[in-house]
This record gives C-alpha cells, sequence and structure tokens, in this order.
C-alpha cells in the first residue's frame, strides 16, 4: 500500500493528522525558544547558557536564571544564592542574613503556602530552609528527571510512531527514509539521555539543544514529504 494510491477520505484524513503534528511541533518550538531565551514573543533560538541553567544547575538557581528571571531584582542576587548552593547548601548565618532576604523578596509572593498572587505555585513554597533544600540538588531532581522523562518518551512515541509508520509507506526511496526514521528515533534517545547527564556535565547542554532541533526537523520533513506524496507525487510507470 502506498500513500498516492489511498482514497480520497484517507488521504485527508491522514492530511489532518500530519499538519496538526507540524502545528504542534511549531509551537512546541515556539515555547522552547521562548523559555531558553531572553524574549517574551516570537520564535527564538534557545540560549545555550539558559538550557545549561535548567539541566546542569540547581532547581532553585536554574529557575532564577531562565525562566523566573524576570522576578529577579538585580543579577547578582542569583550570584549570592549559586554561591551557597556551592558551598554545599548550608543553615548559617550567609544563609539567613543573604539568601533568605533574597527569597522574601524575589519569590515568596508565589512561592509561599499562604500566597494568593494570581499564578502562585503554594505546592512549591520557598518559606525555609528546608523548603529551599529541597531545591539545591544539581540539575533535575532523580525523582523529577525520571517523571518527567517518561511522560515525555511515552508521549512522544506515540507521535513518533504514526508519523514514521506514514512516512514508511511513501513511495521515496528507501534511503531517504531509513535515514529520517533513524534520525527522529536516535535523537529522541540522544535527548532525553542528555537530560540525565547533563547532572554530571554542563557540555550536554548543547546535545540537548541538537539532538531536539535535529528531532523536530526529521518529523516536521516526514510531515511535509508525507503530504507531498498524498497529494502530488506520482508515481513513474515502468516501460512495458
Amino acid at each position: 500500500m502506498r500513500l498516492n494510491g489511498l482514497s480520497f477520505h484517507s488521504k485527508l484524513g491522514l492530511s489532518g493528522f500530519l499538519m496538526t503534528i507540524m502545528l504542534g511541533l511549531l509551537s512546541a518550538a515556539t515555547l522552547i525558544g521562548l523559555l531558553y531565551s531572553s524574549s517574551n514573543s516570537g520564535f527564538n533560538i534557545p540560549e545555550i547558557d539558559k538550557v545549561k541553567a535548567k539541566y546542569s544547575e540547581s532547581l532553585l538557581v536554574g529557575a532564577m536564571k531562565s525562566s523566573m528571571y524576570q522576578h529577579v531584582t538585580v543579577d547578582e542576587d542569583i550570584g549570592v544564592v549559586e554561591k551557597w548552593v556551592k558551598d554545599g547548601a548550608p543553615d548559617n548565618d550567609y544563609f539567613n542574613d543573604e539568601v533568605m532576604y533574597i527569597i522574601e523578596a524575589d519569590c515568596q509572593k508565589c512561592h509561599s503556602r499562604t500566597s494568593t498572587m494570581t499564578g502562585a505555585i503554594p505546592s512549591m513554597p520557598l518559606n525555609n530552609y528546608d523548603d529551599l533544600l529541597t531545591y539545591t540538588e544539581k540539575g533535575y531532581s532523580w525523582v523529577h528527571m525520571a517523571k518527567s522523562a517518561h511522560i515525555h518518551l511515552l508521549g512522544i512515541a506515540v507521535v513518533m510512531v504514526l508519523v514514521t509508520g506514514i512516512f514508511s509507506l511513501s513511495s521515496f526511496p528507501s534511503m531517504p527514509k531509513t535515514v529520517l526514521i533513524c534520525t527522529a528515533w536516535s535523537m529522541l534517545w540522544l535527548d532525553i539521555s542528555a537530560w540525565w547527564m547533563a547532572k554530571f556535565s554542563s557540555v550536554f547542554a548543547y546535545v540537548i539543544a541538537g539532538s531536539g532541533a535535529l528531532e523536530i526537523t526529521a518529523l516536521v520533513l516526514m510531515c511535509l514529504l508525507s503530504l507531498y506524496d498524498l497529494w502530488w507525487k506520482k508515481d513513474k510507470k515502468l516501460p512495458e
């Protein structure tokens, strides 16, 4: 069975799915660009320093450098908290006089058990030393990492098997199909593996950015080529 040999209604249904997947990938790329750049709108290339902050630094410091940066009063505040974390996050005078002062000023409006602010996150309070200690582990915590990784892998796998399955039925030569299908799957595995490895070396932040970009590119190309094959590509007739 070839894509261009399907009935009109089958083509219509598959086209809707493929276009929706491409819109979803565009939305994902836009979100990633916004989360890991200094911009608040548009399509942006992620800044590698912000990727490093998320995957190689503690959740507390990483958030202050990336997603919560807009709430940081001055950049020096990040350095104070970062120094405390690198020193082992001790419960001492430095914490009480410097770190807690910054947390109270920059974070507790939303990160408090009693906060009533719009968009507040009382489930992630930063009211005392024990609260902050929870978010000082380098990189994602093992629990958070495992939770995010398995959801990401299982969710993307469903999309991937459908897109690669559709593309495998196209009339394109075997080599480009093999390359794109293998690229998509291998970049997914490399991306998630790099999440874990970035806890030990920030070099893997580059792997995260590169593999994610290649994964999205391969999926978009497969969607576009499948659409072309569905509606416009005609098989060459063999000479009689």
